[in-house]
């Protein structure tokens, strides 16, 4: 048989009937025999390890491998198992919770011929319930928190038109070359499920690799399906600030300039988005049908009083499901301890205990940070201090206005 040119790579545990949604998607939108699929099972103790090779050979014939594991080894380790077995000169490393959908290896592949530099690239990755945005890249904030930029932006929003590069990629849908990932020894074997691209994309940059993020390529992603996914973000984040130090810089508040929006810092420093056109938001303000509401919302997500307002509509209608829904997106955009509030108790009217719980969570939070407000002054002034001795003029001034702000009131 022809050694394939990409090796689609699953690391799995349990969750076989998404397995097998994204092993049949695989088949109807990867036409032809240039590729070949490596399942690799931790340890599943549900349906998989009987299940997964039947429909695996039916889909690919010989084009599949099943790599069966006594045990949960974790993520990078197990995706290192099926590199190590692996035969194409492109590796494609999935999760198990995600649809391909039409011509989603077409640009990935591009981008590797068109510019030697790229060793790494990622597709845009949508949520199925909603088509809004899960994953464009990986940014950081000023204060070094990990941002997903765009994140729960219409799938369509222009935001997604571009092609962009970025310091880190996500691993749920990651491409690179063999031979770069077995030169740098793979994902580092030491985390547990999380931080493992951050990890693998600074040492590509190390390289001098280039990371793309190709909005061309859809997928559908559901995103930490498999239990405990954040269990372990503490030991992870000691580790890669072990390993990586320096190697990351603020990034979000650049992002958002270039794509002619602002940043702007809550009272908690929490960096969000502004849609700078005052006079547009202002003239949607008058708008107040439910159907002109969604839409101006779809097209603007960043008009903030339309989240209230069209939650409003739907909960007076008895729509408290939807209500919740739109307040679960404002209060992403926009968080404020008296939207979360609402969303709280509109997710637990409406069944949703898991977001009425992150809701209440978040109020504690912000509570907690806002009642040492000597503290929240000096983690300012220090990292404005920091973007001046970094020549980084725009993020100064974003910290610059918060303590002006501050000294005010």
């Amino acid at each position: 048989m022809k050694k394939p040119h990409l090796s689609i790579i699953i690391p799995v545990l349990n969750l076989w009937e998404m397995t097998a949604e994204c092993l049949k998607s695989i088949k109807t939108h990867t036409p032809g025999s240039f590729y070949e699929v490596i399942v690799v099972d931790n340890g599943s103790d549900d349906e998989t390890s009987a299940e997964c090779p039947l429909l695996a050979e039916a889909l690919f014939e010989d084009r599949y491998q099943y790599i069966r594991l006594p045990e949960n080894i974790n993520f990078g380790p197990a995706c290192n198992r099926g590199a190590q077995a692996a035969e194409g000169a492109l590796l494609f490393f999935l999760n198990n919770d995600t649809l391909l959908t039409k011509n989603w290896f077409k640009y990935l592949l591009e981008a590797f011929r068109h510019n030697p530099r790229v060793m790494g690239c990622s597709p845009l990755c949508l949520f199925p319930e909603n088509d809004r945005i899960q994953h464009l890249g990986i940014a950081f904030d000023g204060g070094l928190n990990v941002r997903h930029p765009y994140f729960l932006f219409p799938g369509d929003h222009p935001v997604t038109h571009r092609k962009r590069t970025f310091q880190a990629l996500s691993a749920a849908a990651f491409m690179t070359p063999a031979n770069v990932f077995n030169e740098l020894g793979g994902f580092f074997p030491e985390y547990i499920n999380g931080f493992e691209d951050m990890d693998l994309c600074c040492r590509i940059r190390k390289k001098r690799g280039i990371l793309v993020q190709e909005n061309r390529s859809v997928i559908y992603h559901w995103a930490s399906k498999t239990p405990g996914r954040n269990k372990f973000d503490a030991h992870n984040s000691r580790l890669i600030n072990k390993r990586c130090p320096g190697l990351f810089t603020p990034d979000l508040h650049k992002i958002i300039l270039e794509d002619g929006f602002r940043c702007e810092l809550t009272p908690w420093l929490e960096m969000i988005l502004r849609d700078p056109d005052e006079i547009r938001m202002a003239e949607l303000d008058l708008l107040s049908g439910e159907e002109e509401l969604a839409e101006a919302l779809h097209k603007y997500p960043l008009w903030e009083n339309g989240y209230d307002r069209l939650a409003a509509l739907y909960e007076q209608d008895g729509r408290i499901s939807k209500a919740a829904d739109i307040l679960f997106y404002g209060t992403s955009m926009f968080p404020a301890a008296d939207r979360l509030a609402r969303l709280a108790d509109l997710a637990e009217k409406s069944g949703a205990d898991n977001i009425s719980r992150q809701s209440r969570a978040k109020i504690t939070s912000i509570k907690n940070t806002l009642a040492a407000p000597e503290g929240i002054l000096r983690q300012a002034q220090d990292l404005m201090g920091w973007a001046l001795e970094n020549k980084d003029r725009e993020l100064a001034a974003i910290y610059k206005k918060w303590i002006q702000e501050y000294n005010k009131n």
